[in-house]
């Protein structure tokens, strides 16, 4: 399923980027998102003429029906960070909230998907497969270190980066709660990586099936559909139990983390997240 999860993800590039980049990003991202997958399939100049104007329907789509739920998102979660306790069970509800909106974002891209993948050669499915096994070797030297110590030092270092970013400078306690919290993580990237393995198999034959001129378009919205379920519910539940166990573990870690900012931490975080609420309300009309 990894063709449409860098679909997504070079639409969100411009959101994880930076807010100067917000604009730019989000009004080119058709063009983003062609970039990103022609390193995956290295695309023909007609497949890029298709993929354009199919992407810059999807574009005009999101920008009118995601937008305004994205605003609503970070004023509810600006409201939150205001208090000075935020429950567990607060942050997981706008976790889902998020992974809520990226479903819907990939239901509609369904369509892109189908079209482009009967034009996929196979020389450009050996790339592609070679491509995703590329990105498991990359995703195991940043995740998957030869040592326990290696690996919390990595996801530590991380963690660090997203919650100054948010709050600003932590102090040493807190950054000994952060260390804390991700000690007590059951944290297994074997079990990680297995999963990443099977979605890279999962990707490859449901794009081969998508090739099946017999299809109807019914059964192929289904199939890719039925493969973006499998993205939230594996059919390896020792990896769903384990991706269940520590997302809650997250949630518990970021409301100890929170219930630990002082107010000029909190008025750090309010004024971060006004910065993307700015750029957004900008991007509706522009």
């Amino acid at each position: 399923m990894h063709l449409k999860k860098y679909l997504l993800a070079a639409l969100f590039l411009c959101l994880i980027a930076g807010c100067s980049l917000v604009k730019t990003g989000y009004n080119n991202s058709p063009t983003l998102v062609i970039w990103w997958l022609d390193d995956y399939f290295s695309f023909s100049q007609a497949q890029n003429l298709a993929l354009k104007t199919s992407l810059q329907n999807l574009h005009n789509w999101h920008r009118q029906n995601q937008l305004p739920s994205y605003l609503t998102q970070l004023q509810d979660i600006q409201s939150s960070v205001a208090n000075q306790q935020v429950s567990e069970k607060e942050v997981c509800e706008k976790l889902d909230l998020i992974r809520n909106s990226i479903r819907t974002l990939q239901i509609e891209s369904i369509p892109v998907i189908i079209e482009t993948a009967p034009t996929l050669s196979d020389k450009q499915m050996q790339r592609f497969e070679q491509k995703l096994a590329e990105r498991a070797e990359k995703w195991k030297d940043e995740w998957w270190q030869d040592s326990k110590q290696k690996q919390l030092d990595a996801r530590l270092e991380k963690t660090e980066d997203f919650a100054e970013k948010m709050y600003g400078g932590l102090s040493d306690a807190q950054l000994t709660l952060l260390k804390q919290r991700l000690e007590q993580a059951d944290f297994n990237p074997a079990i990680s990586h297995k999963e990443i393995l099977r979605r890279n198999n999962d990707a490859l034959n449901i794009l081969t099936a998508l090739q099946n001129p017999s299809l109807t378009i019914d059964e192929k919205t289904q199939l890719v559909k039925a493969g973006f379920g499998r993205l939230y519910n594996s059919p390896n539940q020792e990896y769903q139990r384990y991706a269940d166990k520590l997302t809650n573990h997250t949630c518990e870690t970021m409301a100890s983390l929170h219930a630990s900012t002082n107010a000029q931490q909190k008025l750090h975080a309010k004024n971060w997240l006004q910065d993307y609420i700015n750029q957004i309300t900008a991007l509706q009309t522009n």
